[in-house]
């Protein structure tokens, strides 16, 4: 089972402190994984 509030707080915190777009980019597929699968993070 994943923390899915820690997960979604870890990507904000990822995108908004990164200086390149490698960086805020890099949060995507875990957003996108919460976001069309969340019965399997849950």
């Amino acid at each position: 089972s994943w923390d899915q509030p820690l997960l979604e707080e870890l990507c904000q915190a990822m995108a908004a402190a990164s200086i390149c777009g490698l960086g805020q980019a890099a949060v995507n597929p875990i957003r996108l994984a919460i976001k069309h699968f969340p019965e399997e993070i849950s």
